[in-house]
């Protein structure tokens, strides 16, 4: 069996384009484009006349509703024309012609089989991740059985699985059209509704399906994550303590709760979860660093190492975790750990700015001042950097070199008049040249502008 179908375009471009496409992607066996013709429509209430160009598409039928889909995913227009109709004598060597350049061959799955068997096969192939062949097989079966609750969910999943989100959610509204419960396509819209960031949209779906499948955690876990994404903390805090009702030990519950009150910096709460969720599987990089985060907030630098090298064990060159261990470091005074754990990151980053500037300090801090200097270098070949010409200034000024540190802290002052660090240490420098006054005289400045 074949069919014939028809559209227009604005353009001469289009029309070709949409030709040569649908012909080299094999949704049809040919198309014919002839114009301009001269097109009279309704639109937005309004007459309209327009000059347009038509395309003929000469497919066979097992295509159908493939073509059907592209045309809505290639077409310029918001609502294209689409009219097939079935032809009723077709030469039976044109039949084979066209069956073969569109890749359909005599033993074709639409050829003795039922939809139900083409159903289990598209299936079969769906799982094995062959999504040509599964799409050719269920769109077979559902040419034979349009509002088959199997195959409309089996082709949902198909190009859900593909990220052709909008042509998933049109076979999920079709089968939800005639079953509005379906359960299958209630969870598989949703999904593809969050896949196109849509997320108001997804959770009226998923609610609708809890409402058929009350005890699904992975669902209420989907719904307190697109809450959350939306920003609605009551609603997604609820959402995941009905999930952790079911299973106390849900990872995904865990995680996702424990993140929300880690983001909220509500501490107490994120660390009962995430913690929880530790003792279950420690190997989740990104907990134990907010874990570390989170002891290192409070000061307890200990605890907070302790998460870190967890998760370094787990991947050594997590910046995250490098850095949070370098600042521990940098609390408890210990330079040279300070020195190797963010000398790691630079390794990975060798323009990072910041990493420069402090390793440069923790170098100072350690009475290194060459290798200080190389890193504040490194800083101002970068961009303007007032830490890193702070920590020069410290430098010339331990050195005796007071004109150069004056030049340091100049700098600053000229981008950054209110800098009121750069100012402490420019009366640090007159100290050091024998200018107190001079040196009062900036620190009576600084308090008079506080």
């Amino acid at each position: 069996m074949m069919q014939i179908g028809w559209t227009t375009t604005e353009t001469l471009e289009d029309a070709e384009r949409l030709a040569r496409d649908a012909v080299k992607e094999k949704v049809a066996a040919c198309a014919q484009v002839d114009g301009p013709i001269t097109s009279f429509y309704i639109w937005e209430n309004e007459l309209k006349k327009s000059g347009e160009y038509r395309i003929t598409f000469k497919f066979v039928s097992d295509r159908s509703e493939r073509i059907s889909a592209w045309i809505r995913e290639h077409h310029p227009y918001r609502t294209p024309e689409w009219l097939t109709v079935k032809c009723e004598n077709i030469a039976p060597d044109y039949l084979l012609w066209a069956r073969k350049v569109q890749g359909v061959s005599e033993s074709s799955p639409a050829r003795g089989e039922n939809a139900i068997s083409l159903s289990k096969k598209g299936t079969q192939l769906l799982k094995a991740k062959k999504y040509h062949e599964a799409e050719e097989v269920l769109l077979a079966a559902c040419e034979l059985e349009p509002e088959n609750p199997y195959i409309l969910v089996g082709l949902g999943d198909l190009y859900r699985e593909q990220k052709k989100f909008d042509r998933a959610i049109s076979h999920y509204e079709k089968l939800l059209r005639v079953e509005p419960d379906n359960v299958f396509a209630l969870r598989g819209i949703g999904d593809a509704h969050r896949g196109l960031n849509l997320h108001e949209e997804a959770i009226v779906y998923w609610k609708r399906y809890l409402e058929c499948n009350p005890k699904d955690i992975q669902v209420m876990t989907r719904v307190g994550d697109s809450y959350k994404k939306l920003k609605k903390i009551k609603e997604s805090e609820r959402y995941y303590l009905m999930a952790l009702e079911v299973d106390p030990d849900d990872r995904y519950a865990l995680l996702g709760i424990g993140t929300l009150y880690y983001k909220a910096e509500r501490d107490d709460k994120a660390l009962e979860y995430l913690e929880r969720l530790l003792a279950i599987d420690d190997s989740y990089v990104a907990v134990l660093t907010m874990v570390g985060n989170i002891y290192r907030r409070r000061q307890e630098f200990d605890r907070a190492i302790e998460a870190y090298m967890k998760a370094v064990q787990y991947e050594p060159g997590n910046t995250f975790a490098l850095y949070g261990l370098g600042d521990c470091c940098r609390w408890q005074k210990n330079y040279r750990d300070v020195v190797n754990w963010w000398g790691r990151i630079l390794e990975k980053e060798p323009r990072n700015q910041v990493m420069h500037s402090r390793v440069g300090d923790a170098y100072l801090n350690l009475g290194d001042l060459d290798r200080a200097m190389e890193h504040y270098e490194k800083s101002l070949a970068i961009r303007f950097d007032p830490y890193a010409l702070m920590g020069m200034s410290r430098i010339y000024r331990t050195r005796g070199e007071f004109d150069q540190a004056m030049d340091c802290c100049a700098r600053i002052l000229s981008e950054m008049p209110d800098h009121d660090r750069a100012r402490l240490e420019l009366a640090e420098v007159c100290r050091a040249m024998g200018e107190p006054d001079r040196a009062e005289v900036i620190l009576k400045e600084i308090k008079r502008r506080s």
